[in-house]
């Protein structure tokens, strides 16, 4: 700003120093100043709006200068007018006329269409008026018609400018939008969650009410035969009561299968090793007995690691016992590894041929947790040799 005004109103004095007396040089020295602070005081706020951080910006606009729009055009447009008449003798060519570009730009960034024609007329205004001093009117209409283009071209790039700060608060505008459309769009997920997660505890509910429903209906029905067929005949009653023992134990295991379904997961609030503990110990008093050890330091491990240890461990159980005919099983978590971690489970059972040991569903979902993991499983079992079981992840 400094470097326009200066060099723009002192080309002609400085270039003609004779048609400049002293006290002219020295006033038109100080308006320069003036103006160009002016100027900048006008232009704080529009430099201030246009490079603000936009996640901080102030609510209220920073185009208006602090003094008002009117005090600062009066002001601005007078300097600019005194500048341009103490500066401009006649003399061509010259730049003293840029000097009454900056309140057409200004005016483009703080006002309306009709205050961008005033402001623009006016300064044409003085121009062809200071044109007219010094020449004639043809060439005062001429001047002024070359400084029409530059008006036109001053008024265009503050346009262009306007109009990409605008595009920009446009953007900044849907950004916020966006991110209060996925704030919501989470909220909707978790409610469309949590409601398929009532819906299947109903459908299990049902299931139970229905399964438990019918097991037990028909067991009491086989009682009722027994309880009136044992005088007379004692053994249809037995095996009236063999039915309902039966119908029973099949209930039974209806019911734990649904109810094992509805745990979101069973180390909730635990700790791994006090998981498995509490695994092993509640099955201690099935045959045949476990037992649990740990081995190294326990750590912290990531949830889906510890789950797939866990599910690790309750397959090779159930596998021990279905399958195993042993007398003692145990089950080892092993936390010496800098990193990784292994569970393993062994039974002193039969064992099976090698080429079985890849087993049924159960062991081929640990082959699949394992993989998804960056882990391994490994089965080793021979006949009469019992079967072991490991399963060791990243961790």
């Amino acid at each position: 700003m400094f470097f326009l005004l200066f060099a723009a109103a002192g080309s002609t004095p400085l270039a003609i120093p004779a048609d400049y007396s002293w006290l002219a040089l020295v006033s038109l020295g100080v308006a320069c100043t003036l103006y160009a602070m002016w100027n900048i005081v006008g232009t704080t706020g529009i430099v201030t709006l246009v490079l603000w951080d936009r996640n901080t910006a102030p609510s209220i606009s920073l185009r208006q200068p602090q003094c008002g729009v009117l005090p600062f055009f009066i002001i601005q447009v007078g300097l600019a007018t005194l500048i341009y008449c103490v500066s401009d003798h006649g003399r061509i060519p010259n730049l003293i006329w840029l000097l009454l570009l900056p309140p057409v730009a200004y005016a483009v960034f703080i006002m309306e269409w009709r205050g961008i024609a005033f402001i623009s007329v006016l300064m044409l205004a003085v121009l062809i008026l200071s044109l007219h001093r010094w020449r004639d009117w043809p060439f005062a209409v001429y001047g002024g018609l070359a400084f029409s283009f530059a008006v036109l071209f001053t008024i265009v790039f503050s346009m262009l400018a306007v109009q990409s700060e605008k595009a920009r608060n446009e953007v900044q505008r849907l950004a916020v939008e966006l991110s209060e459309a996925n704030r919501r769009l989470r909220e909707y997920a978790v409610q469309a969650e949590e409601l398929s997660a009532t819906r299947e505890r109903n459908r299990i509910a049902r299931e139970i009410h229905d399964t438990l429903g019918h097991f037990l209906t028909v067991a009491n029905v086989q009682l009722e035969a027994a309880r009136a067929l044992a005088p007379t005949d004692p053994a249809q009653a037995r095996d009236a009561t063999g039915k309902a023992q039966a119908f029973i134990q099949e209930g039974l295991r209806d019911i734990r299968r649904s109810v094992a379904s509805l745990r979101t997961s069973p180390l909730d609030h635990k700790a791994l090793t006090q998981a498995l503990q509490e695994l092993v110990r509640l099955t201690r008093t099935e045959t045949p007995a476990a037992d649990f050890s740990v081995l190294g330091t326990p750590r912290t491990l990531p949830p889906p690691v510890e789950l797939s240890l866990y599910r690790a461990a309750q397959e090779g159980l159930t596998n021990a016992r279905k399958h195993a005919n042993a007398k003692h099983i145990r089950v080892v978590l092993d936390f010496q590894p800098p990193k990784s971690v292994a569970l393993s489970v062994q039974d002193d059972g039969i064992g099976a041929a090698p080429a079985c040991d890849n087993g049924g569903f159960g062991l081929r979902g640990l082959h699949e947790r394992a993989h998804l993991l960056g882990g391994a499983l490994e089965t080793h079992t021979a006949p009469n040799a019992g079967f072991r079981l490991k399963f060791e992840v990243p961790a």
